[in-house]
């Protein structure tokens, strides 16, 4: 089954990376538990599925998806509870493109073998000058439009807001149609992210579990979208060979 497939194949980094991050997710939520008594279960599977899909995303493997969707539900229910409309609305969009990034991917993937077994990993290719400026043009004109909106209907931080939503927007339809690009757009998304989770706390002048995690999860994801860059190029160079 390709969802245990999927784990194989890990560099020592990788590996390290990824225990890593789920330690200190699971200590941030013990922290929490020991001081409130309480356990935000969406809270945890949120962090988990959100690491189990950018660790995929950046190996190239389908199973990225199946984290993806139980993420969007999750994190949107968070977001929801927060205030944060565009992330909202922004996990709706995502569901949605689970399903066609997943159609496009398995098109478009090739098989390497590893010690124990064979993997599956997607065919990536790069944007040319002309679809970087349809990119940035339809990005800027769609950030525009949403800030605008949020305004009207007074969501919490409309502006930070809209960006974020903007350049994740820009990322995921990248991420579906295998653009390597995708990263840049994630890196600067998840810088946005930690300020609008960090600026929540700091307004509200509550450092909650949620607000924490959350933080500490768009930190991890930074981190992934560089090395996803960089493994991404690697992907491509196999592509064109």
């Amino acid at each position: 089954m390709f969802l245990i497939k999927d784990f194989r194949g890990f560099t020592k980094y990788e590996k390290t990376f990824f225990g890593l991050f789920l330690f200190f997710q699971v200590a941030i939520l013990v922290y929490f538990y020991i001081k409130t008594k309480e356990i935000d279960w969406i809270n945890v599977i949120a962090s988990v599925s959100g690491i189990l899909c950018v660790i995929m995303s950046a190996k190239g493997r389908l199973s990225t998806f199946l984290y993806g969707l139980i993420q969007v539900i999750t994190y949107g229910w968070i977001s929801y509870q927060a205030n944060l409309m565009g992330e909202v609305y922004l996990q709706i969009v995502f569901g949605i493109f689970q399903f066609i990034g997943l159609y496009a991917w398995i098109k478009n993937m090739h098989t390497i073998s590893t010690k124990s077994t064979e993997v599956q990993e997607v065919d990536t290719k790069g944007l040319t000058m002309l679809q970087w400026a349809i990119t940035l043009a339809l990005g800027g004109a769609f950030y525009l439009a949403f800030a605008k909106y949020l305004q009207s209907i007074k969501s919490g931080q409309p502006f930070l807001d809209a960006l974020n939503v903007s350049l994740n927007l820009t990322g995921q339809v990248l991420m579906s149609f295998r653009f390597k690009e995708q990263w840049f757009f994630w890196i600067v998304v998840n810088i946005v992210s930690i300020s609008l989770w960090m600026r929540k706390m700091i307004l509200s002048g509550n450092f909650d579990d949620d607000g924490v995690t959350m933080v500490f999860m768009w930190i991890g994801f930074l981190i992934n979208s560089i090395y996803g860059y960089y493994y991404w190029k690697k992907l491509q160079i196999h592509t064109q060979s």
